[in-house]
C-alpha cells in the first residue's frame, strides 16, 4: 500500500510528531508498503524551523525526522502559507538573494495543498496526525 502521512501537531509538546514517525518507521521496516510523502501542515511545519532546538534530555524531533527521510529517500513537504504564518521563511525564494538564508532547514521542501492533494491521489491511505 502507498501512504501519505501528514502532521499537524508541532515538533515538541504533543504526541503528533513522534506518533507520525514511529508509525512511518513500522511502515517502512514490514518493506510492504510505501510512503509517498511526509506533509507537515498547520503547527507541524515547526520541525523545518532550522533553529528549533531540543533540550539536552529532549528527542530531537526535527532531527530524527530528516534521518528518517535521508535514510529511505522519503520527501519532507512543508505548507508553503503554514511557513509564513509560523515566521519560518526561505529569504531565497522571496528575494533571491543567496546570502540570506532564513530559518527553513534545507531537508525540508516547500510545497502547498496542490501538491499534497496530488500526493494523496496516488496513495491508498492517507494518516493525519
Amino acid at each position: 500500500m502507498i501512504y501519505t502521512v501528514i502532521v499537524t501537531g508541532p515538533a515538541y509538546g504533543i504526541e503528533n510528531s513522534i506518533s507520525a514517525l514511529l508509525f512511518s518507521d513500522a511502515l517502512i521496516i514490514r518493506r510492504k508498503h510505501i510512503i509517498k510523502s511526509v506533509f507537515f501542515y498547520c503547527d507541524g511545519v515547526s520541525h523545518a524551523n532550522k533553529f528549533l532546538s531540543a533540550g539536552s534530555n529532549i528527542l530531537d524531533l526535527r532531527k530524527k525526522w530528516i534521518l528518517f527521510s535521508l535514510q529511505n529517500k522519503i520527501r519532507l513537504s512543508v505548507c508553503f502559507s503554514s511557513l509564513l504564518n509560523r515566521g519560518i521563511i526561505h529569504f531565497k525564494k522571496f528575494f533571491g538573494n543567496n546570502s540570506l538564508q532564513g530559518n527553513l532547514d534545507i531537508f525540508f521542501k516547500i510545497s502547498n495543498l496542490e501538491e499534497l492533494s496530488r500526493d494523496i491521489q496516488k496513495s491508498d491511505r492517507v494518516v493525519k496526525f
